[in-house]
């Protein structure tokens, strides 16, 4: 498959793009600032994921959009909704359909008291991420949310579980490597379509 990735520098980003290498994929990696180096299958495409016209050109005759963007301190707060609305301005005009991107648990509802905390103290962000996934559920694109919880560093895969609709039990964190296996897998396999899917690890 012909995979666009949106965010590709990024912890998260930088995993999907090497799995999806390893699975004989073709990548092309939008990025703010390129520290990849480009080589068989991946193509690196500089641009502001904000501004549709500079993204437009990475989009054409692709597959599928991944999305893995996140803030950065100090950075537009309203990253992920502006990035979100120019991938749906492209894809539009280029006529691509598969959409999967990295939200956040955070956005469930929840009457944990850390849980609490934490959507107070990342109020900001959190309005951003919403208004992200509000824009992507309102637009005629196969689109799957993906809401991670807390993210981990880690080199041996542990696995992950989905639940469409709610965030899995038991665990509160998931490593890099799992969450990029899914997103692979989802967008591969184009399971969960105009879903939200909350993930965690085995």
């Amino acid at each position: 498959m012909r995979f666009v990735i949106v965010g590709a520098t990024g912890r998260t980003g930088r995993q999907v793009t090497e799995q999806a290498l390893a699975r004989g994929h073709t990548v092309t990696a939008v990025v703010r600032n390129s520290s990849l180096d480009g080589e068989n299958n991946l193509r690196i495409v500089v641009a502001d994921p904000c501004k549709a016209e500079q993204i437009l050109p990475a989009f054409a005759g692709q597959d599928a959009v991944i999305s893995c963007l996140g803030q950065r301190p100090g950075g537009n707060p309203w990253l992920v909704r502006d990035a979100a609305v120019a991938t749906l301005q492209a894809m539009q005009q280029t006529g691509l359909k598969r959409l999967v991107v990295v939200s956040g648990a955070l956005l469930y509802p929840s009457r944990n008291p850390l849980a609490l905390l934490l959507q107070k103290l990342m109020a900001d962000k959190l309005m951003d991420g919403r208004a992200a996934e509000d824009a992507i559920i309102s637009s005629d694109t196969n689109w799957t949310l993906v809401r991670p919880p807390r993210l981990l560093e880690g080199n041996d895969r542990k696995g992950y579980r989905m639940e469409a609709g709610a965030r899995p039990n038991l665990t509160w964190s998931l490593q890099f490597i799992d969450l990029a296996a899914c997103l692979l897998d989802l967008s591969e396999q184009g399971t969960c379509t105009r879903e939200i899917v909350g993930v965690a690890s085995l």
